[in-house]
């Protein structure tokens, strides 16, 4: 019986020998736009795009069906060598597409979108987007700042449909407004299980205003959704666009293994309940606006992550303002875009060391934290830095358990379920931490990247 299974796994899996590569030069636009998107395109086959510029390319439609065995690929002749420049928007839709290897610098988006997971209402799914480079593509008739009059909003990435995989890819230098990479949820199109891993997000100057988040996960209107999508092994490098790196805003999603270095931001559980946030390291070197990770609404899980020299909390559990909706929510009384109530939440084996605060129940609002469970975490920091905001109410909705602290002062923290330790030595753990979550990182054929993983790497050696 063993034997028949492997034998029809291998039929259904059997390649198609007739697949096709197309080759495209950069004077042959018209037929790159005609050949994605007019049926000729089958199962195994190629649109390889040779070395030079590809101008102005408007709207793009990739619009093509392979099978799971049987991608249909957009890709370069040589990585980086194929370049999309000037106004794009390209929208993928269908199954099993892979676009490997361009290079997007100063291409913007034409309208507010670069690259659309969807076309129309026909959502993309099963498709890959890897090493790939998006850089400076920021609409030259925009603000680089929030503007009454004029739009400043440009999306690059834009997530629909299910199991899109972006991975070993470069993004940086974006100025304009918007953001880096958006999942969007719908109420009947929300199990999206997308996976964002092994990328490297750069440089983003301050904007100076709200909607600059990297990446966001679902919205307000869709917080009470699961997206079950997952952001693992990801470098966040001077993302500074505002004090929101990922924006979570739906339910069930994981996000683990990333590194924040030097971005003044954070990991931000903003709307959405059940998230799991695992195994990230922040190093702030005590920038201005460098942050840890802040909690609002309930069923989150928080392990195993660490913390270093953040200028602003390294963890905040924030007052709520309603109650989780429900179904018999008004939420034109408690509308999604407030806070509600952080509740059932589980802070184990973190380690917060040299952080500006411990933020626990600040914020406005009437509903303090509600069983939110903290055990066997490690704070060290030169006096005492955990701040609990009207502690006669507060400390009701904590339980501290074996947490472990160390002030360079000497002081006392006299809650229980706090032990005095001598200081812990974190270098080699950060060291270690830091050097793994460089590995493997994005597109190693853009020079852009590797400098940007030598600039933190060498703090290390």
């Amino acid at each position: 019986m063993k034997q028949f299974a492997s034998i029809m796994l291998g039929l259904a899996c059997f390649c198609n020998a007739q697949a096709t590569d197309y080759f495209i030069s950069p004077n042959e636009t018209a037929r790159l736009a005609t050949i994605l998107n007019d049926g000729t395109l089958k199962p195994g086959d190629n649109v390889i795009l040779r070395d030079g510029t590809y101008n102005n390319l408007g709207t793009l439609r990739f619009s093509a069906s392979g099978t799971e065995c049987d991608s249909i690929g957009l890709r370069a002749e040589h990585p980086g060598k194929a370049i999309i420049s000037g106004p794009l928007n390209m929208m993928i839709s269908g199954k099993y597409q892979h676009i490997d290897g361009l290079l997007f610098h100063k291409a913007w988006a034409a309208g507010t979108h670069l690259i659309d997971f969807k076309d129309g209402e026909t959502r993309a799914s099963h498709c890959r987007f890897t090493n790939c480079a998006i850089d400076d593509c920021n609409d030259p008739n925009k603000p680089e700042k929030p503007s009454p009059e004029k739009n400043t909003t440009e999306y690059w990435v834009n997530l629909y449909g299910d199991n899109i995989r972006v991975d070993h890819c470069y993004f940086a230098n974006k100025r304009v407004g918007g953001l880096v990479m958006q999942m969007w949820l719908t109420e009947n199109d929300h199990l999206n299980n997308h996976q964002i891993d092994h990328n490297l997000f750069g440089n983003r100057p301050p904007f100076g205003g709200n909607g600059a988040e990297i990446i966001r996960i679902g919205h307000s209107w869709s917080s009470q959704l699961e997206s079950r999508s997952v952001v693992e092994n990801n470098v966040f490098l001077h993302c500074d666009g505002e004090n929101e790196i990922i924006s979570v805003k739906s339910c069930h999603n994981i996000l683990r293994g990333n590194l924040f270095y030097e971005a003044r931001g954070g990991l931000v559980c903003r709307h959405g309940h059940y998230n799991v946030m695992e195994s990230n390291t922040f190093v702030g070197n005590n920038l201005r606006g460098t942050l840890g990770i802040r909690l609002i609404n309930q069923g989150h899980t928080v392990y195993n992550n660490h913390c270093y020299r953040t200028n602003g909390f390294g963890l905040l559990v924030r007052m709520g303002v309603f109650e989780r909706p429900d179904a018999n929510t008004d939420i034109k009384k408690e509308p999604l875009t407030s806070y509600h109530r952080s509740e059932n939440i589980n802070i184990a084996k973190n380690a917060f060391v040299d952080c500006g605060i411990i933020d626990l129940g600040s914020g406005r609002g009437t509903k303090e934290p509600r069983n939110v469970r903290m055990t066997d975490n490690y704070f060290a920091n030169s006096t005492n830095n955990i701040k609990i905001t009207n502690p006669e109410l507060t400390l009701a909705g904590f339980e501290f358990i074996d947490n472990r602290y160390n002030w360079g002062d000497d002081s006392e923290h006299r809650l229980s379920g706090f032990i005095k330790v001598e200081a812990e030595d974190f270098a080699a753990q950060e060291k270690s931490r830091v050097m793994d979550g460089v590995k493997n990182i994005g597109p190693s054929w853009y020079e852009p990247n590797m400098n940007d993983l030598q600039y933190i790497s060498k703090n290390y050696k």
